[in-house]
């Protein structure tokens, strides 16, 4: 796939994403506002009815003959079943099927303790939210039956639009975005279904605004992360506030014309029942109102669209208000399933946040990493860009038979069906060579085991259900490399190249630029997906707490800055704390080498006394070398002064040697003669690289905002070795 046809997908994918964002932004707000217009609406008693919507409870009573349920036989007003079955698929999987299904209802009567009305759910079953229990489930070997139902003589509360010319209540053509109801638990659990498949849809579409600005982003060719932060953190919070206070605006305008109905429907004169229960509507939707800014669009609205109902006393007034201040709010009941779910989104936005932290930085790594030459190579972290010279016989691929420094090859088998189609590997092959990559100015050696390659050849061929994937790098490719510079191996006076512990390593054939809007794009992606989660569990705990509103859209969009900002503090950390392991690393592959020299010296120092007791300056250095640490005298200075008397000694012992023949011959002597030599020729390799590391270091603690973290955190300027 070509790089400007994947930059042209990412803009697509990203505008198809904001418009999918868009679409669940409605869905999940009618959802909402959907919990929002029933948590308006008080339990009416049966005898205040007047036409329009209505909530209304009161025990069940057969007003025709009853239904048969179809597996267990009972008597019952409503019924849905479902007949599975359980079956293994190719794979010898267990799964299930159904069989059968179907729902159905009956006319009933409702009654409370001021009168019965008649519900005909009939002409609308398959439209009405069955909230019901269920009631019978049976194994009978393969098979599961299951049935929910509504029986006779439950206690229910419903939902519908009640019809005062023959005094029914129906659920056709209910309007105000009020959902069809009959439940034999609460209202207000149904209401927080409600809210949380508003939660899961709200947080989709939040997501969705994040990737698809994330992806936008990317197709534009944007990878400073800077960049980044701005357009996310402006973005979002317009996006966000923006359906926010529209959709705020369409819910009071549903709560207006709820209101206004119900005031309509009670006539010129009403009784002093049927104010009350106006009342109790009018109070519900002034606590709905309480927080900002639907208080704003409330008061706005009050006197026009609100207005208290006439001729309450203030007595029943105050005992209208104790009642509806204990009636409960829309919550989701199953805090385990809630809990969870924010749990889970939680913990996969810090994973996700992980490895979008971990693209970024090495994206930076490369960014401010200049590229070295091969001859001025210094020890430490290195970027090289040069062409491959093999200086052994290729390799030759196994599927494609290409002549390559470096190949993986890759057959698996595809196995199962269905869902649980997947591909099992059969054979993985990777092998490499190593290389000198050469630049204008020399050459140096690449050791590519345990690189991340990224090859510039790949070929996929597929026969029958098997699938051959082969990737390779050919002889003359041109490459950039990044990796650690370490001592070689094979030769100790020379740089290579090569894998070391907690250092990034990559082995490319794609150019610099490419690599950084590469990981500059993973890491977008990663981060606005965990910025999603972050949103989804937030939400989701509102739904548990039963006070998710459009307004809390607005505050979850101040989350964003929030999270951003961490999300920044915590990448400049990062970049510190590799710094100073940086420098700290190469300290101490410089004292290992130190020590393992100043082993020497007490062994080196019984075996001159015998033949140079009366050397007393060659002594006095000897002592002096004995009593010196290296591990203790860690700082650059001193490792320089104790490296000068080492060189010292091993001068004056060299000029005394021609007049001690068996001295010379000792093995002992001829070890620390040639270990002084090979320390001499590390610290001239590892001496510049650790310069290079404490420089860039100091440079980025003095650095704003690098300064801030530095001074909290304790990161203190390090010492140079002299030059």
């Amino acid at each position: 796939m070509g790089y400007w046809f994947k930059r042209l997908l990412a803009l697509t994918l990203g505008s198809l994403s904001l418009i999918l964002a868009t679409f669940c932004f409605n869905w999940g707000f009618t959802a909402l506002s959907e919990s929002r217009q029933m948590d308006r609406l008080p339990l009416s008693p049966i005898a205040v009815l007047a036409s329009g919507p209505y909530s209304v409870a009161g025990r069940t009573e057969r007003e025709s003959n009853l239904l048969t349920t179809p597996y267990s036989g009972e008597s019952v007003i409503y019924v849905r079943y479902l007949l599975e079955e359980e079956y293994r698929d190719s794979d010898g999987d267990l799964q299930t099927r159904t069989l059968d299904s179907g729902e159905r209802s009956t006319r009933f009567r409702l009654t409370d303790n001021t009168g019965t009305l008649r519900v005909d759910p009939t002409l609308s079953t398959g439209g009405i939210n069955w909230a019901v229990q269920r009631s019978y489930r049976e194994r009978q070997g393969d098979l599961i039956y299951s049935e929910w139902t509504l029986s006779e003589g439950q206690q229910t509360e419903l939902l519908g639009r009640y019809q005062p010319s023959n005094q029914t209540l129906v659920f056709h053509n209910l309007n105000f975005n009020l959902p069809a109801t009959i439940t034999d638990s609460s209202l207000q659990v149904a209401g927080g279904q409600s809210l949380l498949r508003a939660a899961l849809i709200i947080s989709l579409a939040a997501g969705l605004v994040s990737l698809g600005i994330a992806l936008i982003l990317i197709g534009l060719g944007v990878h400073r992360f800077i960049l980044y932060i701005s357009a996310m953190t402006l973005i979002m919070i317009a996006y966000l506030w923006g359906q926010g206070l529209y959709q705020l605006e369409q819910d009071w305008q549903r709560a207006a014309s709820l209101y206004q109905t119900r005031m309509a429907a009670l006539g010129p004169s009403p009784t002093i029942e049927k104010r009350t229960d106006l009342l109790a509507m009018r109070l519900l939707i002034a606590r709905g109102a309480e927080p900002w800014p639907d208080r704003l669009f409330f008061s706005q609205l009050a006197s026009d669209y609100f207005p208290e109902p006439e001729g309450i006393d203030s007595a029943l007034h105050q005992t209208t208000e104790a009642r509806i201040s204990d009636f409960p709010r829309n919550r989701f009941s199953n805090g385990w399933i809630a809990s969870l779910a924010s749990i889970g989104g939680a913990a996969l936005s810090i994973l996700l946040l992980w490895l979008g932290i971990r693209r970024i930085r090495l994206k930076r790594l490369i960014e401010h990493l200049p590229t070295a030459a091969a001859t001025g190579l210094s020890y430490g972290l290195a970027e090289l860009k040069g062409t491959i010279d093999l200086q052994a016989e290729p390799l030759t691929s196994k599927l494609t038979e290409n002549l390559c420094v470096a190949y993986h090859y890759l057959e698996q088998e595809k196995r199962g069906s269905g869902k649980k189609t997947r591909w099992v590997t059969l054979e993985e092959i990777d092998h490499r060579l190593p290389f000198e990559l050469t630049d204008e100015s020399g050459r140096v050696w690449v050791y590519p085991e345990k690189a991340t390659m990224h090859y510039s050849d790949t070929v996929t061929r597929h026969q029958g259900r098997r699938r051959y994937k082969e990737s390779w790098l050919p002889p003359d490719a041109k490459l950039y490399c990044l990796g650690f510079a370490g001592l070689d191996a094979n030769r100790s006076d020379r740089l290579a190249l090569q894998y070391e512990d907690e250092q990034p390593f990559i082995v490319s054939t794609l150019d610099e630029q490419r690599l950084i809007q590469r990981k500059g794009a993973q890491g977008f992606l990663f981060t606005s997906v965990s910025l999603g989660l972050v949103l989804s569990a937030f939400l989701i705990l509102l739904a548990y707490a039963g006070s998710l509103t459009p307004a809390d859209l607005l505050l979850t969009a101040l989350l964003i800055p929030i999270f951003l900002f961490l999300y920044t503090l915590i990448l400049h950390y990062n970049d510190l704390v590799f710094l100073r392991n940086r420098c700290d690393k190469t300290k101490a592959d410089i004292l290992t080498v130190l020590q393992k020299r100043h082993d020497l010296i007490p062994r080196l120092n019984q075996v001159l006394q015998g033949y140079l007791e009366h050397e007393q300056e060659l002594q006095a250095a000897l002592v002096n070398l004995r009593t010196s640490n290296p591990e203790l005298d860690d700082s650059p200075d001193q490792i320089d002064r104790l490296n000068e008397q080492v060189e010292t000694l091993n001068r004056q012992l060299i000029a005394r040697l021609e007049a001690y023949p068996e001295l010379k011959a000792n093995t002992l002597v001829a070890e620390f003669m040639e270990q002084v030599e090979t320390t001499e020729d590390y610290l001239s390799l590892v001496r510049n690289g650790y310069n290079d590391s404490v420089e860039l270091y100091n440079t980025q603690i003095h650095s704003f905002p690098d300064l801030l973290l530095a001074t909290a955190f304790g990161f203190e300027e390090k010492a140079l070795f002299r030059r």
